[in-house]
């Protein structure tokens, strides 16, 4: 097949770039040849088709015309055109994210050539103006369950009405230029995002589930561990770190935290003299890869809603039992009792007693059944194979718009 992938940058600078990336080079190593469409960036990796990037607005300096481009980048729709005639006939676009960069401008060149759509929600852009599902430190289904003008009620951008204003803005215009109506399948990256993203509105054929998965095959697992817990990601309050310290506040066990975020500084202040716990800050590759291998479990108090973590995923692939919050995408991943243990999100006495019950059931087997569940469900044949049948679901179901039709705007 020939494929062309679209993301905002083509190297990596957080998850969806490290999803969209893996993507590509799972598709290339089973002989399939793809084709990136991104922003054009200095940090980008080479590609022959990177004179074909568009700029995307500068929302640091937001002059009109950038302001513009952020609704609608009429740059990116001209240079994909120009891509597509250069590249010839493709078999399946498939977006990563898009809006406030490329835009759904790009949407109506490929629906004039009846190239099937596919979209990866790596987060709730569809459901939230502001993309999080979240208000004040805690999940918010306010524009699920009601209106998007929730959204200018609550200033949920920063506190800001106007900021408010232009993510909502932003959003229905979006619509209007067939964010939905012109994308053939999304792929949700749990089964909670499909339930909710069906909840808001989108049609439910035309969602499908499929977990993230593992770039590289799972290794062996490896045996014992050192006799810490580990939490590594981003060091944010949503992500629950606050519980996470007053489950460890007694000073009983172990804490490693590997990580760097907004709420670092209150990180090191809040253990000042608890020995007990040791952050490290960021680590990457090896030395996080040993981390995470000698951790008696690995730690996800989230207390937003989580999709598909890649955090979890690596842990169970290195045979590390998991506990994790029993919120969004988590109860997904962890198999409570078989492979980890699941808690009350933002119940620091929950996470004490799961501790408890997962040093009762004895650490070889947690592992050795997180290990083998990685490599069952999160391989990137049985992902790649997944993948196949969407892309195909997508081809059945795409109608080319008349050759000449301009842009439609429509309700989505």
């Amino acid at each position: 097949m020939r494929i062309l992938q679209v993301s905002h940058r083509n190297y990596i600078a957080g998850g969806s770039d490290a999803v969209f990336l893996a993507t590509c080079r799972l598709l290339r190593e089973a002989g399939h040849e793809v084709i990136p469409f991104c922003i054009d960036l200095p940090e980008n990796r080479p590609s022959r088709w990177s004179a074909h990037f568009p700029k995307a607005a500068d929302t640091a300096r937001a002059p009109l015309r950038d302001g513009l481009r952020y609704f609608y980048n009429r740059e990116a729709r001209i240079r994909l055109e120009r891509l597509l005639e250069q590249a010839g006939p493709l078999d399946v676009a498939h977006l990563h994210i898009y809006h406030g960069k490329q835009t759904p401008a790009i949407l109506s060149p490929l629906r004039r050539r009846g190239i099937p759509v596919v979209h990866t929600l790596h987060e709730y852009k569809l459901a939230c103006p502001v993309y999080t599902l979240e208000r004040a430190g805690r999940p918010c289904e306010a524009c699920v369950s009601g209106s998007a003008l929730n959204c200018l009620r609550y200033r949920c951008k920063d506190g800001s009405l106007l900021r408010s204003a232009v993510m909502l803005a932003e959003m229905a215009s979006a619509r209007l230029l067939g964010d939905v109506r012109l994308v053939d399948r999304f792929i949700c990256v749990s089964d909670f995002q499909r339930r909710l993203m069906a909840r808001a509105g989108l049609p439910a054929e035309k969602l499908r589930r499929l977990h993230n998965f593992l770039p590289e095959p799972a290794g062996a697992a490896p045996a014992g561990h050192d006799g810490y817990y580990l939490y590594f990601g981003r060091i944010e309050a949503l992500k629950g770190i606050e519980t996470l310290l007053d489950a460890f506040a007694d000073g009983r066990r172990r804490l490693v935290i590997a990580g760097d975020g907004s709420w670092s500084a209150r990180l090191r202040a809040r253990i000042a003299g608890q020995p007990w716990v040791d952050y490290r800050g960021f680590q990457g590759g090896g030395a996080l890869r040993r981390l995470i291998g000698r951790a008696r479990a690995v730690i996800l108090p989230s207390e937003w809603y989580e999709n598909c973590p890649m955090s979890l995923i690596e842990a169970k692939a290195l045979g590390r039992p998991v506990i994790g919050a029993d919120i969004g995408g988590i109860p997904e991943l962890v198999r409570d009792g078989i492979d980890g243990a699941l808690f009350a999100p933002g119940d620091p006495f929950a996470l004490r007693r799961a501790m408890e019950r997962l040093e009762a059931a004895g650490h070889e087997a947690l592992s050795e059944a997180a290990f083998a569940d990685a490599a069952a469900r999160f391989g990137p044949q049985r992902h790649l194979a997944a993948l196949m049948g969407i892309y195909a679901e997508a081809g059945a179901r795409t109608r080319p718009l008349p050759a000449r039709a301009p842009a439609r705007v429509g309700a989505g």
